[in-house]
Order: C-alpha cells, then sequence, then structure tokens
C-alpha cells in the first residue's frame, strides 16, 4: 500500500455534502462533531458485507513444481467468514490500512490512496462467528488514518491531514486519541501534530502512547491523559512502531530498526536491516521477547535479535507464483498469533508459518482470491483479518475447538483425501484442512476439521465429529452427503449444500451443538435426526 509522503490537494467539498448519498452517507444516522461523522446505519453499514465468497480455504506448497496447484494436508485449517467492501464517502472509495482486535470488536481503519485525503474507521462485532456485523463507521473528511491501536476503552490512531483544510495544524502528519463508548466510536477525538507528512504507525504501553511519522518525520512519546507529547526522537523515513516487554520497535525504510526503553526513550540497540526504497506501508512483531520480525518489502522477511540485531532467518518472498508477476509479490505486513505466524505477500496472498524455538518453517499460503494484493494483515483469537486492496477486507477465521481429545490418537496423514474404507475403523484428534473425506465404514474425529470440497458418508458409514467442522464454499456449493450416519458434538458449518439422502440419520450428542447450513438443503424419505440442536435450516 501506497504511503502519502508527498501531498498537495485536499478532499473536496463533496465529503461535507451529507446531501449525497451513498451507502454510507446517508441522511438522519449521521452524528458530525470534531471533524468525526458517525454513520450508525446498520441496513446501509451491512450492505458492504458479503458471503458469496464464505468457506473453506485451501492451503497451497509452493514448493510444487508449476507453483499453487496441489492442496496439501495443513495444520490449520481456515475458512473465509466474509469479505467487507470498502467504504465510500461523496463518491471517493476508501482503502483499509490497518486493523485493531478487542475482544468481539474489530477497528478497521481506511484512507484514500493517493489524492485527495480522506478516511474512515469501521467498527465489526465479530461475536457470532458465521456472521460479523458492521454496527457503528467514522468518517474523517480530508483526513487519512493509518493505523489504529486498541488499549483500554481507547483507540490511538496515526495519519495525515489537508492542512488546507485545517489551517492551524500546521503540519500534514498527526496522531490522536479517541474516548470509546462501551467499545464503540463516538465524536470524543482529539488530535496532536507531528513533524513530516504522514502518521505512519501507532502503539500503546500501560502508561505512554507512541507514534511515528514518515519522510522528515520522528517517534513521539505522548502522554494518555493530556495528549502531550513528552519526548520526540528524529528518525527519517519510520514505518512502523511497536512495543514489545518494556521496549519501543521502530522500523525505518533507510535506518533500519531501532529499541528504546519505554519510558523516557533512551535508546539501547539499533541495526541495519534490508534498504527499502519503496513508500509503502510495512509492519513489526515479535516472537517472544527476543526477537523481532521485520517486514522487508521485496527482501522477504528479517527475524532479528532484538538486543543484538543478529539476523537468525530470512524468508525470501516467494517465486514461480502461477499467475503472479514477480514486481507484484512483497513482504508488506506480518502478525504472530501465538505459535502462528501470518505474512501479508502482495499479489502472492497470506503466508503461513510455524515457530519453533523462535524458527519459522513454512505450513502453507492461501490466495485470498480475486487479484488483489495482500497489502496488511493482522491476527488475534481465532481470527485474521486481511486488506487486501481494490479487494477489500478478508474476514478468515480459524476452524477451533477446546473438545478434550486426548483418548484420541493424532492425526498424522500427509494427504489432503481422506478415506475410509469398508471394514476399517478410524479414529483421529488434531487440526486438519483436507480436500476430501469419504466414511465407507467408522471414522471419529476428535478437535477441529476443514473439508474444502466433498464430504461423504457412504451407506453403512458412520461419521462422528466431536468438536468443530467446516466444509465447502458457498461458491461452489459442494455438497456434504450423508447416506449413512452423521453424528455432531460441536459445531459444524456447512458453506455448501448438506444433502441427506433416503434413510440417511444426523445424531447430535450430548447438549449445545449447532449446525449453519449457508447451502440448500436436500432431504430424502425417511431421514432421521435426533437429539438436542441448533440450526438456521435445518429441521
Amino acid at each position: 500500500m501506497k504511503l502519502k509522503f508527498l501531498r498537495g490537494a485536499t478532499l473536496l467539498a463533496i465529503l461535507f455534502a451529507v446531501s449525497c448519498q451513498n451507502d454510507d452517507d446517508r441522511a438522519g444516522d449521521n452524528n458530525t462533531q470534531n471533524g468525526v461523522v458517525l454513520n450508525t446505519d446498520a441496513q446501509s453499514l451491512n450492505e458492504r458485507i458479503s458471503y458469496d465468497n464464505a468457506g473453506v480455504l485451501s492451503m497451497r506448497d509452493d514448493s510444487a513444481e508449476n507453483g499453487r496447484t496441489e492442496q496439501v494436508a495443513g495444520t490449520l485449517p481456515l475458512v473465509l467468514v466474509a469479505e467487507v467492501a470498502p467504504p465510500t464517502y461523496g463518491g471517493v472509495k476508501l482503502k483499509a490500512t490497518h486493523v485493531a482486535i478487542n475482544g468481539n470488536y474489530a477497528y478497521v481503519s481506511y484512507n484514500v490512496e493517493g489524492e485527495p485525503y480522506g478516511g474512515a474507521i469501521d467498527v465489526i462485532n465479530i461475536s457470532n462467528p458465521t456472521a460479523p456485523a458492521l454496527v457503528v463507521q467514522a468518517l474523517f473528511p480530508n483526513t487519512d488514518i493509518s493505523s489504529v491501536r486498541y488499549d483500554n476503552g481507547m483507540l490511538y490512531v496515526a495519519g495525515a491531514r489537508s492542512t488546507d483544510a485545517f489551517p492551524t495544524a500546521g503540519t500534514a502528519a498527526f496522531s490522536g486519541a479517541m474516548t470509546l463508548n462501551n467499545g464503540l466510536l463516538s465524536t470524543n477525538f482529539v488530535q496532536k501534530s507531528l513533524a513530516g507528512n504522514t502518521g505512519t504507525s501507532v502503539t500503546s504501553t500501560s502508561s505512554k502512547y507512541y507514534a511515528v511519522s514518515g519522510n522528515n518525520g520522528s517517534l513521539y512519546q505522548l502522554n494518555k491523559t493530556s495528549n502531550n507529547i513528552e519526548v520526540t526522537i528524529p528518525v527519517a523515513d519510520l514505518r512502523a512502531v511497536g512495543a514489545n516487554n518494556n521496549k519501543i520497535v521502530v522500523l525505518s525504510g533507510t535506518q533500519g530498526v531501532k529499541v528504546y526503553n519505554a519510558d523516557g526513550l533512551t535508546q539501547i540497540a539499533s541495526f541495519n536491516t534490508s534498504q527499502d526504497a519503496q513508500n509503502a506501508k510495512r509492519t513489526v512483531d515479535f516472537l517472544g521477547t527476543t526477537s523481532v520480525l521485520v517486514s522487508e518489502g521485496y527482501n522477504g522477511l528479517g527475524v532479528y535479535n532484538i538486543s543484538t540485531g543478529v539476523k537468525s532467518q530470512t524468508i525470501a518472498v516467494p517465486t514461480n507464483v502461477t499467475g503472479v508477476i514477480a514486481s507484484d509479490i512483497t513482504t508488506n505486513a506480518v502478525s504472530v498469533n501465538d505459535t502462528n505466524v501470518f505474512v501479508a505477500n502482495g499479489g502472492a496472498g497470506m503466508y503461513i508459518y510455524k515457530n519453533t524455538n523462535q524458527v519459522l518453517s513454512f505450513l502453507g499460503s492461501i490466495s485470498l482470491s480475486g487479484n488483489s494484493s495482500c497489502n496488511y494483515l493482522t491476527s488475534s483469537g481465532d481470527y485474521i483479518f486481511a486488506a487486501m486492496g481494490n479487494g477489500g477486507l478478508k474476514i478468515v477465521k480459524m476452524v477451533a475447538s477446546s473438545v478434550d481429545c486426548t483418548s484420541f490418537p493424532l492425526y498424522l496423514g500427509l494427504s489432503a483425501n481422506l478415506n475410509v474404507n469398508s471394514g476399517e475403523t478410524k479414529q483421529y484428534q488434531g487440526a486438519a484442512a483436507l480436500a476430501t473425506v469419504n466414511v465407507n465404514a467408522n471414522l471419529t474425529w476428535c478437535g477441529s476439521l476443514s473439508v474444502s470440497q466433498a464430504l461423504n458418508v457412504n451407506s453403512g458409514g458412520v461419521f462422528y465429529i466431536k468438536g468443530s467442522l467446516a466444509q465447502g464454499t458457498v461458491l461452489f456449493g459442494q455438497p456434504l452427503t450423508v447416506n449413512g450416519t452423521l453424528k455432531i458434538e460441536g459445531s459444524v458449518v456447512v458453506y455448501g449444500n448438506l444433502v441427506l439422502n433416503s434413510n440417511s440419520k444426523v445424531e447430535f450428542v450430548g447438549s449445545g451443538s449447532s449446525i449453519t447450513i449457508f447451502g440448500n438443503v436436500t432431504k430424502g424419505s425417511n431421514v432421521t435426526i435426533t437429539g438436542n440442536y441448533t440450526s438456521n435450516k435445518l429441521n
């Protein structure tokens, strides 16, 4: 994503005209104060959410000779929950720049790529894992929002604004703080001018918050209560700032990484990284307290010791990705979630690695569909949010389960296709992402499982899912077909079609089980459904 270090024009006056009706500025639900336009029109906001491509995501192995062509058995089952189209205001389309996640809310920031200035923040409620909802939006006329950070009821932001529209601002770059109302946006928003043309990133600790500005910018320590700047450290071309173990870490496109004590910004380390000539968004994240991960554009992902600057690993950008030209593949962002590391690699999509003792190993990649570039991502809890340039925002969820599965053997299969032949009884535990499952006898799966294509429980077969199962996609409607018995103890989401042929059985075990179906339900004669469950379509 191109950062705007040189800006001259301002957002058209039409941005102020609520009379210009579109899906994000309908009259009657807007509240304008302090340069913030609040939109709480749930109907218009949620028209931007699409489930057309929802469903199981196929993990690809880039080691294949012809690029990403074959699905492999993965250990991290993922589904695309929904896509969120970018907002428009006054006819100007915005692009996602950053995401902060706190509990059931995700805060998504936007700006205008290129001229003029204009930004927004969406709040998405993700409490329903199959149906996220846009609940409120703040529009910022003549103001870009580059970065957001949630902290204890506050939303800290960094961005840029038109000095023509805000002549008393002095500079375009700014940081700001918004007081949230029960987690939702408000018009209680204060700003602080920063040196440079763009505030590029923001983070916080328990007592302070920190912002960086690009080009001729600086690192700033700000007081959370007064919003006053307490310390300023000039550093050229700052792209990102992160907080870790009472340290503040910044990334410069020309000077590499600098590490400061969070109390007063005394420098404690400095080391070079790859020179990054692109004026583009970059991020850093951390492996524990000892390593910093740096997105380095065309030079891939670097893993550095945070104290010594020694580079322990380089993850090069992917090559020979089918249908993607090399110049579109660049490492834009990195996010660590427990032992999983997610990397935004531009046109190549999202790449996933496993952290084992500070060493990253490749798990697989996901294109996230379309011709858009994965410019930014972040992961927290079970969710991954990916900003896809013209493709808007993708909401991805890990298929997870907390069921006790210790009595079952671990699944160690390498094939993406699982077949249980007649006379066989197979029992597995774990998390897996498969292409197909065919059950002709007895299969028990304890844990979490995704099946991207067809799942068949044939006559005489019994499939017992104890945990979480996701199957198929909305677009292609791959069926979950039952001729035998499907036993459910947990949560099942069928993104394709559910086909219950004559004399088949669906048994819900225990209480609290559910089945959500996006496609159609076809039932033959003498179908038996027993047990306690909830469902949107099965009855």
